[in-house]
């Protein structure tokens, strides 16, 4: 059931094959693991998409990828499991990050997130610059939060497909049993 469920909203592999833009990956995009709907390779690229969901916040789909490639899960589900982090949840998950982080190194959280800048004048650009300028200035504790996260969220995501994708079948197997006994009976 979730095999068909996820099979509805991922592209076909033909199309994804034949496409101009991705004729430089080459071979590699031919390999039927990338496109299986399996407990495996699903798991697999759960745990890969949300590990580059909050490691690399600018290049997290082309690592995720890349890394499905090297690892032979589902292409598809690596991407776009990568969305976990998007740009209406990047702030929430940058906070608990910081947080996190904060309790970790030991530095004192509430005394040094930084203001917000003030919204400069002379122009968006310099306002955009200010506010990353600030986000950087978080430094470790955000760092350390992030690399937590991502280890956390990608074993949790690994865990929780294993175990939903286990659940029908031992459901299936359960009522089987049952009317076996029944039919014995």
């Amino acid at each position: 059931m979730a095999k068909k469920f996820i099979k509805r909203f991922l592209p076909h592999p033909d199309r994804i094959r034949h496409n101009r833009s991705l004729r430089w990956l080459g071979p590699a995009i031919h390999d039927p693991n990338l496109w299986h709907l399996n407990r495996r390779s699903v798991a697999g690229a759960v745990a890969v998409g949300a590990f580059f969901a909050f490691m690399l916040p600018v290049a997290q789909f082309l690592a995720a990828g890349v890394t499905a490639v090297f690892l032979r899960v589902n292409l598809p589900v690596a991407v776009t499991s990568t969305l976990i982090t998007n740009p209406f949840t990047f702030a929430p998950w940058y906070y608990l990050a910081y947080k996190i982080g904060a309790f970790f190194t030991g530095v004192s959280a509430q005394a040094d997130i930084p203001a917000p800048p003030p919204v400069p004048s002379s122009g968006w650009w310099d306002g955009l610059m200010q506010g990353f300028g600030s986000l950087l200035s978080m430094g470790t504790p955000l760092l350390v939060g992030l690399a937590f996260l991502a280890v956390v969220t990608a074993a949790g995501g690994y865990l929780l497909v294993n175990l939903l994708w286990r659940i029908p079948a031992y459901l299936r197997m359960r009522r089987s049993r049952q009317r076996r006994r029944a039919a014995a009976g």
